[in-house]
């Protein structure tokens, strides 16, 4: 029996996901805690308060979607009932990596990205076998 091939949005999410677990682990203290990088609150990881979120919004700017420099974790009130808490996340942002770089992150926003099949193959192959833990 031949084995059905993922769509492309489920490989999109299957990469998403990965992303977003690596991410979350990369900011998360001993203890499995993570803190909020808009507001700073403490959250527990692999919990539904723990998210991963964007300057750029993913909706907004498929292109950023995967961009290590627009991905930080936030809570589930500023990553959804604030809509990414943008004003902050830029004032952080730029505290973290620099105006120069958030610029140059902002000159990218508009740039069209289109991902292949072979692209989140790779992308979440590499992301399996780079985990942080």
């Amino acid at each position: 029996m031949v084995k059905k091939k993922k769509s492309l949005s489920k490989l999109k999410e299957e990469a998403w996901s990965l992303f977003s677990a690596r991410l979350k682990e990369r900011y998360a203290d001993d203890e499995g805690n993570v803190r909020c990088f808009t507001c700073g609150a403490v959250m527990k990881l692999n919990t539904t308060n723990c998210q991963g979120g964007h300057y750029l919004s993913r909706g907004a700017y498929p292109g950023l979607m995967f961009h290590p420099d627009n991905s930080r974790v936030q809570c589930y009130r500023c990553n959804c009932h604030l809509h990414g808490n943008t004003v902050e996340f830029r004032i952080r942002l730029i505290e973290e990596i620099g105006l120069e770089r958030v610029e140059a992150l902002e000159a990218q926003r508009h740039v069209q990205v289109k991902l292949t099949r072979s692209d989140y193959e790779k992308m979440i192959e590499e992301l399996k076998n780079n985990s942080n833990t």
